[in-house]
């Protein structure tokens, strides 16, 4: 008697299966079955609503049915000849035994990677979209899922295959340009408040990621240690850090304050963007910015009297005032690519060390 197993004899490929949706808790579940044979396969397991056969449908079919072993209603998307997808209930024990019964069936299990075509920069770029902080991080991610690193891999190897040197060093200049951004879509930016004690920047943090992660007092000292809250700022995501303020040194500091002072200043030193917040009722800031990553901000511009902070980026967590300025001038100073060169994070971008060592082989340019 023939059955599905005959698939796996020698010289013929054998129907493939795998979980394509993250395992664990889940509304749905989608089941990949490819190779030939695939579509014969799912009708002896799947019964379709109007009992059209699978393997009769056309290309892009979406049919309704139930899965035979368990009664369970599944939906069935014809992707291609070749290649279908088994939609059902999510969690992990319904997405098991449509897997077991295929197996049983004759079918080999494997891993989602198998599922997608295209090179290796397309699977990394799969493997990393889960992980992808913020909106803009995912989109550029599913740029390069979608094959746009590869292409121009491809056509940088070419270029140089083909002597054209100068181009081809003009291109990966332009490619490891768009890596310095491609290296953090899976990491946050570190952003450091920084400041004297009752500057107001934990009231500053709670405006920024729009809820209370730090306490605020009217007493100065509140925040004694280290407070981290994560945020996405324009698409961006960043990690918003709030510390203990420092003191003048003829000011008493407890024991766990001073060790909260040296906690902000480890914390600083290893930040991306460390923004200096200066009380309006203090005058502003008195000096410019001392690094490339530091940004100063006026804070409490409500308790203000003057109110002429010209020049300055001038916020207030009470009335929101000059937060979305302050916002924006966070994100320029973090990726300053979109406002210089708009279409730099529009197509290829590296975004591991492999890639840039790839390219920096293949055209001389310095990591």
């Amino acid at each position: 008697m023939t059955t599905f197993s005959s698939t796996r004899q020698a010289g013929v490929q054998p129907v493939r299966v795998a979980l394509l949706t993250p395992p664990g808790r889940g509304a749905l579940a989608v089941v990949g079955v490819s190779g030939p044979g695939a579509a014969s396969l799912l009708d002896r397991l799947f019964a379709a609503r109007g009992g059209h056969a699978v393997a009769m449908r056309p290309d892009g079919a979406i049919v309704y049915g139930s899965w035979r072993s368990t009664g369970e209603d599944v939906v069935v998307v014809r992707c291609a000849a070749d290649r279908m997808e088994v939609h059902g209930h999510g969690g992990t024990a319904a997405p098991a035994a449509v897997l077991r019964s295929l197996v049983d069936a004759g079918a080999a299990a494997g891993s989602w990677h198998h599922w997608f075509d295209g090179g290796p920069c397309r699977r990394e770029a799969l493997e990393s979209l889960p992980s992808a902080w913020g909106p803009k991080a995912a989109m550029i991610l599913s740029r390069q899922a979608a094959g746009s690193l590869d292409e121009a891999l491809a056509a940088l190897s070419a270029q140089v295959a083909g002597g054209e040197i100068a181009a081809a060093r003009s291109f990966a200049a332009r490619l490891l340009a768009a890596a310095r951004v491609g290296l953090r879509l899976t990491s946050p930016w570190r952003i450091v408040l920084a400041g004297r004690v009752n500057a107001g920047k934990s009231s500053l943090m709670n405006a920024l990621v729009g809820h209370a992660r730090s306490i605020v007092a009217a007493v100065p000292g509140t925040t004694r240690d280290v407070v981290a809250a994560p945020a996405v700022l324009l698409g961006w995501s960043v990690e918003l850090i709030d510390t203990a303020g420092s003191r003048d040194d003829d000011q008493p500091a407890s024991a766990t304050e001073r060790a909260g002072i040296a906690r902000a200043a480890e914390v600083q030193a290893a930040a991306d963007l460390v923004v200096r917040v200066t009380p309006a009722d203090d005058g502003g800031p008195r000096d410019p910015p001392c690094g490339p990553n530091e940004l100063t901000v006026v804070s409490k511009i409500d308790q203000s009297r003057s109110g002429r902070f010209d020049g300055m980026i001038a916020t207030s967590a009470v009335t929101g005032e000059g937060i979305g300025e302050l916002v924006a001038a966070i994100i320029d100073r973090l990726v300053p690519e979109e406002r210089r060169d708009p279409g730099l994070l529009a197509g290829a971008v590296p975004f591991t060390r492999r890639h840039i060592e790839a390219i920096s082989r293949l055209t001389g340019q310095p990591t």
